[in-house]
């Protein structure tokens, strides 16, 4: 008779695999890249998140579309402050390189302003209750809680993000 897979281990072995896949699919450096990406209005403040929006990583460099080239050329002289706040909130190294940017700032911008025209967070984007199933669902399989919360928050900042960048 065979053993239940969840005795004597078999959950380590669930979770060595799982952390095995993440990484050979790449999709660990993926999670930790949207965290990085949705910590921005975090770690740079309220006044410099009101005038950029990290967009994307691409082999370690950071784009971040600005409100104008004043702003792009101000934040570039902060550029290393910036990049060590980003990866010491990461705990590793994920931004090798920051490129400020002012083109398409106001048309991803737009649907990130509250009734005052403030800036807000991605954490204020609401989500369908469709993709917020899925995304509890893909959590799930993760052999710890602390995992499941990381891949589940990872996940919807991405989806957030995407629904920005979409115009939704």
């Amino acid at each position: 008779m065979r053993r239940p897979m969840f005795r004597g281990g078999g959950i380590n072995r669930l979770g060595g695999l799982l952390n095995a896949s993440l990484d050979d699919l790449g999709i660990r450096n993926k999670i930790i890249e949207q965290q990085t990406i949705s910590r921005w209005a975090e770690v740079v403040g309220p006044n410099i998140a009101g005038a950029s929006m990290a967009d994307k990583i691409h082999e370690g460099v950071l784009f971040v579309c600005c409100k104008s080239s004043t702003w792009a050329n101000e934040l570039s002289y902060h550029k290393e402050h910036i990049k060590k706040k980003l990866n010491a909130a990461a705990g590793k190294t994920v931004v090798k390189d920051i490129r400020f940017t002012a083109r398409g700032y106001r048309k991803k911008v737009e649907s990130l302003r509250d009734e005052g025209n403030r800036p807000v967070g991605l954490d204020k984007i609401e989500l369908d209750e469709k993709s917020s199933r899925v995304i509890e669902k893909l959590a799930s399989i993760a052999p710890s809680p602390e995992l499941a919360e990381k891949i589940q928050k990872a996940i919807t900042a991405s989806k957030r993000l995407e629904k920005v960048k979409k115009g939704d």
